[in-house]
Formats: structure tokens, C-alpha cells, sequence
């Protein structure tokens, strides 16, 4: 027996104990550990969730900027960046109800911008630190930021189902959002095309 403070603990209840506390500290497997995708066709107005190889599920009427998408996404324009990017943050309470945050700018993105003097030297060395890190990256640059999927909150569904209306997000129904997020995690891939 060992003794462990006023009492005494059999190193078998111990044992126990600390599996406990690891499973507790384990999160609960769910469809986003096994490696799905989020593919976004700006075309088509469809997110679908991809997991090996194969769509589980595809969201229809969805939402982009208002401006359509643009592989030259900049601050203000009202368009949604085309490109491949990674769910950086996961905002359960929003005003558009949840929003799911992309890596956006991305590195090839910034040092485009840095090389057409759109951004500083040091906000590129930022954008690259962050993805470097796995963190999001600065989201107050010239290229814009605050990209991402989200619902529609207090916005209007008659306006979400007649046109492109967002500032550069995707925005499926709130309903929508709730059915995918069990799908993504930090780190989800994320197809824009």
C-alpha cells in the first residue's frame, strides 16, 4: 500500500484514477478525427464534406462573397479567396451564428502580396510564422481576413437564398453549420475552387 497524503490508496485505485483523468483529458472520437475535408464549389454553390475519397454529406444553396470568388482576394472587395486553407479557430457563439475561421491569408498568398507591395515584410514574416506554428494568422492585413463558414444568424434567409451576399465567408443556414461541425476540427483541410 502506498500512503498519499491523510490516507492510504491501493496503487490498483490509482492506476484506475489515472486512466480516468487521461480519458477525461482525451477528447471523444468523432467523424473530424479520421481525416475529412471540406470541399467548397463556388460554381456549383455546394460544400461537401469528403472523407476517404468519398462526399458524406453536401450542403446545397450555399452563399459566397458578394463579388464572387477571386483568387486575388484583398480587403473590402467582397469576394471569396480561392485556394486551399485549414480551419484555424471555431467560433461556437457568433453573430452569424457559428463561425468556422480559415488560415486565411495564406504564405503563397502573402508573398504575393508582399512582392506587389500590397503588404510589409513584416506582416509576410507574420503570416508565415503563424502557419509555421499551425496558428492563425494575421487577420488585419491588406489582403483581408476574417474568412471563413458560418450561418446565417440574424441575417436574411429569403436574402441567403436569392444571392451571393456575404463579405468574402461561405454561409450555409444555420441548420447547415450545426450538421457539419461535427466534421471539423482545428486543422480540417479546406478546398475553396
Amino acid at each position: 500500500m502506498t500512503r498519499i497524503g491523510f490516507g492510504i490508496v491501493d496503487p490498483l485505485h490509482l492506476l484506475r484514477a489515472c486512466i480516468l483523468f487521461l480519458c477525461l483529458l482525451t477528447p471523444p472520437s468523432s467523424a473530424a478525427d479520421d481525416g475529412a475535408s471540406l470541399l467548397v464549389d463556388t460554381q456549383a454553390l455546394t460544400l461537401t464534406v469528403v472523407r476517404d475519397g468519398q462526399a458524406k454529406m453536401t450542403l446545397h444553396n450555399i452563399a459566397i462573397g458578394r463579388y464572387g470568388a477571386s483568387p486575388e482576394k484583398r480587403r473590402g472587395d467582397k469576394s471569396t479567396p480561392l485556394g486551399r486553407f485549414r480551419v484555424a479557430w471555431i467560433k461556437r457563439n457568433s453573430g452569424f451564428h457559428r463561425f468556422i475561421g480559415l488560415d486565411y491569408p495564406d504564405v503563397e498568398r502573402a508573398q504575393k502580396g508582399y512582392r506587389d507591395g500590397v503588404i510589409s515584410k513584416a506582416e509576410l514574416q507574420s503570416i508565415r510564422s503563424a502557419h509555421r506554428r499551425g496558428k492563425r494568422p494575421p487577420q488585419n492585413t491588406a489582403l483581408g481576413g476574417q474568412i471563413g463558414i458560418h450561418g446565417l444568424g440574424q441575417a436574411d434567409p429569403r436574402l441567403h437564398e436569392s444571392m451571393n451576399w456575404t463579405r468574402g465567408c461561405v454561409a450555409v443556414t444555420d441548420r447547415q453549420v450545426d450538421a457539419l461541425l461535427p466534421w471539423v476540427r482545428i486543422g480540417t483541410a479546406v478546398e475553396i475552387r
